[in-house]
């Protein structure tokens, strides 16, 4: 009907999968693995597509391969534990968790696009490491995101509200 209103009972709940059950450690763990996987594809494309992926080796002037366990450590280590981190401080101190862990995500993406950008890798690097910084957060956050509750109840815990 033209000018209905809805009510929050007419609205159908979001389902949810089964991994939103899980401890939170368990999702950012699960997501930071796939997350790596891609990640590391990401790299192999672009090798095989003659990216140099070389950046100069700290306190060097000699460009070297960045190794692809890069890939997999950073997406392991800063994306998985960092955000899952983030998500878990977020559950217990923010009054509305996902919207803060959603909000604090995007600018720990935006600020991590510094490195690669101001770094003296080629272009074609550069653009490589920004699109593995956004395939990796599209992994993680939302699946991090999903785990944590809309807000916080009237007594401080986690409620499930959608």
């Amino acid at each position: 009907m033209i000018g209905r209103r809805t009510t929050n009972s007419d609205v159908p709940s979001i389902h949810r999968g089964p991994w939103t059950q899980r401890p939170l450690w368990q999702v950012g763990l699960a997501a930071a693995l796939v997350a790596a996987v891609v990640s590391v594809l990401v790299y192999v494309a672009a090798r095989a597509g003659g990216v140099p992926m070389e950046l100069t080796e700290v306190f060097e002037d000699r460009f070297a391969r960045m190794p692809v366990t890069n890939m997999a450590l950073a997406a392991l280590l800063e994306g998985g534990i960092a955000g899952t981190l983030l998500a878990a401080a977020c559950r217990r101190w923010a009054s509305r968790p996902r919207s803060a862990f959603l909000a604090l995500a995007m600018i720990g993406l935006i600020a991590s696009f510094v490195l690669p950008v101001i770094s003296d890798a080629s272009t074609a690097t550069k653009i490589v490491l920004s699109l593995s910084h956004v395939v990796v957060a599209a992994i993680i956050v939302p699946a991090l995101a999903l785990a944590l509750p809309d807000e916080r109840s009237a007594s401080g815990s986690p409620s499930t509200a959608t």
